[in-house]
């Protein structure tokens, strides 16, 4: 999950955000009833009447300048489905479909039976999935299909400006009016779709199921394996159902039960791995010695935005056309709960806490300047309108609805983070106004199947943990668990060896698993404690959208000094290079020459220090730009003002060795010098030396 925003998913985990229940399911054939009144419903042998209207288009991959690829490598296409095979006379849909195809060797063949992979959200274009996933190595024996679901980017998306629409209506600053701003968005977004003659009732887990199905036997395949992660998940046990003949096996990650166990509870599955992540920090000496009282000072924080939301003066601009923002207390939980998703991030959760805990008590304004116009995207698209639908039909909605009260008074702090109970009652009334009200619930049983199927989850997932996975096992006759201790959301997607873990599984169904990929595939995070804080890039952000001349006179300044900086390095040690050939005496001038040499490659270590400091955040996650660095980052710090102290010397004693140096030696050392020093400074204003 790159983003131009630190912030990564925090946008689109809120879309996640409902989820509920669980039992037994009565083994059904064909497709998942309907109730009696509803209108005649498409049989599944109806897709091939559609298929033979329409075989697959070849298409220039819509994502073709964003994904570097070579021809072959990666294929898109479309295919024509019904919009509501529950209607007679429906319209029609073109969905667009990828192909990324096997990195095998030359010698070698991919094997025939490839995989589809079901996508998340609901409602994230398929962009970002190919981009993370053109390189997974579950393409080292099969080709992988990824499918944009229906109301999905190049498949028939609608609601393409939803939040942009009428800003000055929606920027509010009081967080539950924000949020009903947020649903008049939705409704608009529902009622435009509807003016334009699209079904919104269609977009639903049983449809995107049988949209799958055909995808299938548009391609020719009489069978292949399912790979679904998330809501992708649901999408697999629906298809496991409408789709068992062309099911080969199955791997579910990070489970959402077709009955909706567990959604609804996101303060509870919140609170959970916040637990266990103060429990682990406690247990790190250095966690422990630099955060104490983590837990406390994060929930206070918490608290004191939501009592007092911080409204920030900004220039106006499309979207704060009054100048004004607010920010509210959801980012401070927020932020943490998104950076749960990836165990990779983990390390920084508490550093980045602990700096919530103090931009909030100081109340920093550049911090609440900053944070309203950072890129929330995460890097991913999402499709708004898809997802309303599809939370909407599909009953996520209503069960959210459903479990607030009892999630706000077993919760009181941290279900703050996620809305309030009026919020979810209206978003449900909301649902049932524009004609999405929850289909039957008989069709959101437990699945039963005797498949083979993987069922995985993230033992740190923090929003489909492993009770929803566990829930699921008794109706998947054929079915194995597989909990991975250290990983988040989705670890077939991001743990290293996983994709030899699917593909030996693929191979042969029933054989023994590789249980050390489970046990040794990540290792426990080992926390940032302490970070190098600074606000320094956060000022840097600031800077880019507000005052980009000023920032570019920082930068002539860096770039001037720094020239200086080089130049001198490389004369001095020329010279000494020069006079050791020639055979040239040396005079002996104070250590001018060694002390400005010594300067120099002091602030060059420093620079490169700081810069491979960013990196290793940027590794880790870009989150913590919002308060520092790794820890390392301090030690590099203290080169800065050591090259000062070095320069100066050097200086002292070229001005008290000038007669015996020559005029332009005496120049370029005085003026090497005051390049370090200037470099330094630079380093002094953007807050990145060690005190």
């Amino acid at each position: 999950m790159g983003y131009s925003g630190w912030y990564c998913f925090f946008c689109r985990i809120v879309s996640l955000l409902v989820l509920a229940s669980l039992p037994g399911f009565p083994a059904l054939s064909g497709e998942a009833p309907v109730a009696d009144d509803r209108a005649a419903q498409v049989q599944p042998e109806a897709d091939h009447e559609w298929l033979r209207r329409a075989e697959p288009d070849s298409i220039v991959c819509p994502f073709r300048n964003r994904i570097d690829y070579d021809h072959g490598e990666i294929e898109c296409g479309l295919i024509e489905v019904p919009e509501n095979r529950e209607t007679a006379a429906s319209r029609s849909l073109e969905l667009h479909y990828v192909r990324i195809a096997a990195q095998v060797d030359d010698d070698e063949a991919a094997r025939e039976d490839p995989v589809i992979y079901l996508t998340g959200g609901p409602g994230v274009a398929v962009g970002g999935y190919v981009e993370r996933l053109k390189d997974h190595p579950i393409l080292e024996r099969r080709d992988l299909y990824i499918l944009e679901q229906r109301g999905i980017g190049s498949s028939g998306e609608f609601c393409t400006f939803s939040g942009q629409r009428n800003r000055a209506d929606r920027v509010k600053h009081e967080f539950e009016e924000s949020l009903r701003a947020g649903l008049e968005d939705a409704r608009d977004c529902a009622r435009n779709a509807k003016a334009q003659g699209i079904d919104l009732s269609a977009y639903n887990t049983w449809e995107n199921a049988r949209d799958v199905r055909s995808l299938r036997l548009a391609l020719g395949y009489e069978d292949w394996n399912v790979w679904g992660i998330s809501y992708g998940s649901h999408l697999g046990q629906a298809l496991m159902h409408v789709d068992p003949v062309g099911t080969r096996a199955v791997v579910l990650d990070a489970i959402v039960p077709n009955d909706l166990f567990g959604m609804g509870l996101i303060s509870e599955w919140y609170q959970r791995d916040l637990d266990k992540l103060f429990e682990a920090c406690e247990q790190q000496s250095g966690c422990a010695r630099h955060y104490p009282e983590l837990e406390q000072r994060f929930l206070a924080a918490i608290e004191d935005l939501a009592e007092t939301p911080e409204t920030v003066e900004l220039d106006p601009d499309e979207r704060y056309p009054e100048g004004k923002a607010t920010v509210f207390h959801n980012i401070i939980g927020g932020l943490p709960f998104s950076l749960l998703y990836e165990q990779d991030q983990h390390p920084a959760i508490p550093a980045i806490m602990d700096g919530f805990s103090e931009v909030v008590a100081d109340r920093d304004e550049n911090f609440f300047r900053a944070i309203p116009q950072v890129d929330t995207s995460g890097g991913f698209e999402s499709s708004a309108g898809m997802s309303l639908a599809v939370r909407c039909n599909d009953g996520y909605t209503a069960r959210a609805a459903e479990m607030a009260e009892e999630q706000a008074a077993a919760h009181p702090v941290i279900s703050q983070v996620f809305g309030t109970p009026a919020i979810a009652r209206e978003s449900a009334e909301l649902c049932e106004d524009m004609g999405m009200a929850p289909r039957p619930r008989i069709q959101y049983q437990p699945i039963v199947s005797s498949l083979a199927a993987l069922v995985v989850n993230g033992a740190w997932d923090p929003i489909t943990p492993p009770p929803m996975a566990r829930h699921i096992l008794p109706g998947l006759f054929n079915a194995r668990y597989v909990e991975f201790p250290h990983a988040g959301h989705g670890p077939t997607r991001s743990v290293e060896c996983a994709g030899d873990f699917m593909n030996d599984f693929f191979d042969d169904p029933e054989a023994e698993l590789d249980w050390d990929c489970v046990e040794d595939g990540e290792d426990a995070a080992e926390y940032i404690a302490p970070y190098f804080a600074t606000d320094g890039p956060r000022r840097a952000f600031l800077a880019m959208q507000e005052d980009e001349e000023g920032l570019r006179n920082h930068a002539a300044w860096a770039g001037t000094t720094l020239a200086f900086v080089v130049i001198g390095g490389l004369a001095i040690t020329g010279g000494f290079i020069g006079r050791r050939i020639n055979r040239t005496p040396i005079r002996t001038v104070g250590g001018s020459r060694l002390l400005t040499l010594l300067a120099v490659l002091g602030i060059l270590a420093w620079l490169g220090g700081m810069a491979a400091a960013a990196h290793a955040t940027a590794e880790v996650t870009e989150a913590l730009f919002l308060f520092g660095f790794v820890s390392w980052a301090s030690l590099v710090a203290w080169l800065a003002p050591l090259s000062v102290i070095l320069a100066v010397a050097g200086t002292v004693q070229t001005i008290r060795y000038r007669e015996l140096l020559p005029s332009a030696s005496l120049v370029g050392l005085i003026l090497t010098a005051l390049g370090v020093i200037g470099t330094a400074l630079v380093g002094l204003v953007w807050n990145l030396w060690p005190f």
